[in-house]
């Protein structure tokens, strides 16, 4: 990942959605991003987004700063999920 989208994700709340029969959307601010580029999220209040993971496999988690309307999103699937 690059410096900018690293900052970014370290500074602005993140937005977790999944999908199944309804999409679900979730502001995070319990995440970091490890020296090595992995995205980590605490799953306190998550039940629904990871019931919704673990059934597709599919998740987005978006970042943006609103002052410069800058912004990433990342796509990915579960497998990393423990």
């Amino acid at each position: 990942m690059n410096a900018n989208v690293v900052k970014l994700l370290k500074e602005q709340m993140w937005f977790l959605s999944t999908y199944s029969d309804e999409p679900n959307a979730v502001p995070v601010a319990f995440k970091d991003v490890t020296d090595d580029g992995k995205l980590v999220v605490g799953d306190v209040v998550l039940e629904t987004t990871i019931s919704k993971i673990k059934e597709n496999g599919k998740i987005a988690i978006s970042a943006c700063y609103g002052g410069t309307m800058e912004g990433y999103q990342v796509k990915g699937g579960s497998g990393a999920m423990n």
